[in-house]
């Protein structure tokens, strides 16, 4: 993640607190923690990466790293290569007796080895290998009965670990078909998370798979495995297939995307029990709060971000309780894996009813933005070429044109967003990030009957 010593942050509450965590000045507190001896010979950890941060100005810090000797400093997190740990900032009054509090140059922090993060307790069942297993075959005996799980072929990767919120891990194996009398693949994606976060998304792709036979099957999500509620723990099939991205590298554009319009569509008409109501409050409350948290760290930007709370503020899109949809809510190329003619839809925890234009917006303007972001490599002129495709194909898959002013509206949402979520997660080169994101939130708060700012 961060590499650049001047992109870590201070703010007023924590001064250069923050800065204590950058990877070069944790490094020698880990060094002594984690040396250890190989066949006579001493090993220390010599690189110290980021692989995670949440970070709230004047209110906490967390931070996951990956600790690594020369000769394993792989870049995937394939577990268990490495050593993984967290550290929070401020120091609590109660700390877990599975972490300790350590020092970086004189300033304390809580710090937890992986897997003793002290919210996540599921995650310890897969700490070790036969654990794992044995868990995944008491899935099996109840959504695939007759399997029997090999556990010299499981293999597992860390996917994502957000210390205290959540974590994911890709398990997969080959299992012996008695019915067949041959070996076949099977995948599962393991997450951890708030038992309410568990069940909402439990109960929701349960019914969206029910949904999904009245539409025809326009959009496919991964089958529900198995759950426990105590540990908060969620087992998905896994979801096969490239990555939007991919696809649209391997193949027609236009076809993509009428897959993608026709399957969000599809989604945008599918009842759901029990969704909570997407007001334009929340809207508004979560870009107040996006710009408090940039102008505490960047106060220079505090003019304008007033001046586009001020625009959002008295051009807010109005929609009837009838005309609301079901809503993905964090709708965006990551969501989406598969093939050319058909796209699991992924990560449903956030559906609610709203408009539906908040999920045209979110995704047109996350594919503009790929082009900012190193890691992709991709020329802003490919992606602005993918983002006009999207928009013409979601008018012809809806049969009605586009409100311009409601796509404008919530794409300086998301933007506003976007640029706290830059911060938030310490991402490289994140300060060019937000003036970026900032200046083209500022560009479609303004009342305007076009989407430039989307090109």
């Amino acid at each position: 993640m961060l590499t650049n010593p001047n992109d870590w942050p201070a703010d007023a509450a924590f001064g250069q607190a923050v800065k204590c965590l950058s990877p070069d000045r944790l490094l020698p507190v880990l060094q002594k923690l984690l040396a250890s001896e190989d066949n006579g010979v001493q090993r220390v950890p010599t690189t110290c990466r980021v692989i995670e941060a949440l970070y709230d100005p004047g209110d906490q810090v967390r931070i996951a790293y990956v600790v690594f000797n020369d000769d394993d400093s792989g870049t995937r997190r394939v577990w268990p290569d490495g050593d993984v740990c967290y550290v929070r900032y401020p120091v609590r009054e109660s700390t877990s007796r599975r972490g300790m509090v350590a020092k970086v140059d004189g300033t304390e922090f809580e710090l937890y080895f992986f897997p003793n993060d002290r919210r996540l307790r599921g995650l310890r069942k897969f700490a070790k290998r036969d654990r794992a297993a044995a868990v995944w075959q008491r899935w099996l005996a109840d959504d695939e009965p007759g399997l029997e799980l090999l556990p010299e072929t499981l293999r597992r990767s860390l996917l994502r670990y957000v210390p205290e919120q959540k974590w994911i891990v890709h398990l997969h194996a080959r299992c012996y078909d008695p019915m067949e009398g041959k070996e076949v693949k099977r995948a599962i994606a393991v997450r951890s998370a708030s038992v309410k976060s568990c069940k909402n998304i439990y109960s929701r792709l349960v019914a969206m798979r029910r949904a999904r036979n009245q539409i025809d099957g326009l959009f496919r999500v991964p089958k529900p495995v198995a759950m426990d509620v105590d540990l908060g723990i969620l087992a998905l099939r896994w979801a096969w297939g490239d990555s939007l991205i991919e696809l649209l590298g391997k193949h027609d554009i236009q076809e993509i995307m009428h897959c993608v319009t026709t399957g969000l569509h599809a989604l945008h008409r599918t009842p759901i029990e029990n969704l909570s109501a997407w007001s334009l409050d929340h809207d508004l409350r979560a870009a107040q709060l996006a710009a408090d948290n940039i102008a505490s760290v960047l106060p220079m930007h505090r003019p304008m971000l007033d001046t586009i709370l001020a625009h959002l503020s008295r051009s807010a899109p109005k929609l009837a309780t009838h005309q609301m949809k079901t809503v993905h809510g964090d709708f965006y190329w990551n969501q989406l894996r598969g093939r050319s003619d058909r796209l699991t839809v992924l990560d449903i925890e956030r559906c609610a009813l709203g408009n539906p234009f908040m999920d045209v917006a979110m995704f047109a303007t996350q594919l503009t933005i790929l082009s900012d972001r190193s890691e992709f490599d991709i020329p802003k002129s490919v992606c602005n070429l993918w983002t006009q495709a999207f928009l013409s194909a979601w008018e012809t898959t809806s049969g009605e044109p586009i409100n311009t002013a409601s796509v404008r509206w919530y794409t300086a949402v998301s933007l506003l967003t976007l640029a706290r979520g830059a911060l938030r997660h310490l991402r490289p080169g994140w300060p060019t990030l937000v003036e970026t994101y900032l200046a083209r939130a500022a560009e479609a708060s303004e009342t305007r009957d076009d989407l430039e700012v989307l090109t």
